[in-house]
């Protein structure tokens, strides 16, 4: 009959592995399970946590920063072999007079049998503006988002997209270094090309239109900022318009389409999309 090296109790009372009881087994490699310490990376701006290369918003977590301290410890771990799978089972945070310390609880399957070992690691914390909002504090960004109506935006249209923009996602309005609201529509300075395309198109969802795409003439030491153009139909029956040079008369405004008397007296009936890309 086998039995445990260290406290010599016997395999019939408690599982043997490698020479090893149980309890003498999980108390060797808990030492070695987790790192003594991590730490936690934060930007002081936007509250996004830094794991690996990638920067977290708290919103895609709950707000509750102990799943992101959860990831960075299950992915520190050093799983021994006979462990069939280990996780954070629980875990807390508490401040003491050396610091902050996370106390966990890990769970371990080996064979067919679960156990759990408590463990304590320090936890320090670093304040770093992520790439992102780095930009927006320097007020340096990569493509303005033009918002505009067809023939012009009115007040009304206006106040409609300022509510649409503040209900984006957290990781998209974000992005957005600055707005400002003119006379013929909206301007978006956006901190990155592909947060503007997702800007863009979620304002096409919301209200129609059409999107232009260009970049800007003056070339920077990074490359050329994006430009990019959405318009929306923004028309009222009885209004005057003009078209490729010709005068119109707006005789319906309705979701599957607009009708137009021409000065020959005849209706004409365009989508919103025909009546954008002229």
């Amino acid at each position: 009959m086998r039995f445990c090296s260290r406290c010599g109790r016997e395999e019939g009372e408690i599982p043997i592995i490698r020479h090893l009881c149980i309890h003498c087994y999980l108390d060797y490699h808990r030492g070695g399970l987790l790192p003594p310490s991590i730490e936690l990376i934060a930007c002081p701006s936007c509250g996004s946590y830094r794991v690996g290369d990638r920067w977290i918003h708290p919103g895609d977590f709950g707000y509750d920063e102990r799943i992101i301290i959860a990831y960075i410890l299950e992915n520190s771990m050093k799983i021994p072999e006979d462990v069939r799978k280990a996780e954070i089972e629980d875990l807390r945070v508490l401040r003491t007079e050396y610091g902050e310390i996370i106390e966990c609880r890990v769970a371990l399957s080996i064979g067919d049998k679960a156990y759990r070992i408590y463990k304590s690691v320090r936890l320090s914390r670093e304040r770093r503006l992520c790439p992102q909002c780095h930009k927006i504090r320097g007020k340096g960004y990569e493509a303005i988002v033009q918002i505009r109506g067809f023939p012009s935006m009115g007040e009304e249209l206006k106040r409609k997209i300022e509510g649409f923009l503040e209900s984006l996602p957290e990781i998209l309005r974000g992005s957005i270094a600055e707005v400002e609201s003119l006379r013929e529509g909206i301007d978006l300075k956006v901190v990155s090309k592909h947060a503007a395309q997702g800007i863009a198109n979620m304002v096409r969802r919301e209200y129609g239109g059409s999107i232009k795409t260009s970049e800007e003439g003056e070339m920077r030491r990074r490359g050329s900022r994006l430009v990019i153009r959405v318009r929306i139909a923004d028309l009222r029956e009885g209004e005057y318009i003009r078209i490729g040079g010709s005068p119109y008369i707006v005789a319906r405004v309705a979701e599957d389409g607009i009708t137009l008397i021409d000065r020959n007296g005849k209706r004409i009936s365009v989508s919103r999309e025909e009546l954008l890309r002229e």
